[in-house]
């Protein structure tokens, strides 16, 4: 489904775009709104993580140590 909508534009921002083919605007548009919105979720969740991590606490080891352990265990 889409979605009509009146958005304002910088007149550098619309000069540019004025070089792209009437018929492509839109697609151009909601490519570039997809992909801003993308890399913002991804950004957010980025900080998520770093926040969970500044809480954890450190495990002593090293990954091969816990392979080891755990293949030695069965």
């Amino acid at each position: 489904m889409s979605h009509r909508v009146n958005v304002m534009l910088d007149d550098d921002v619309w000069t540019a775009l004025q070089e792209i083919p009437p018929g492509e605007r839109s697609r151009f548009l909601n490519e570039a709104a997809a992909h801003e919105l993308l890399r913002r979720q991804r950004e957010a969740a980025i900080e998520r993580m770093d926040a969970v991590r500044a809480t954890m606490v450190p495990v002593p080891g090293t990954s091969e140590e816990w392979i080891r352990e755990d293949r030695e265990s069965h």
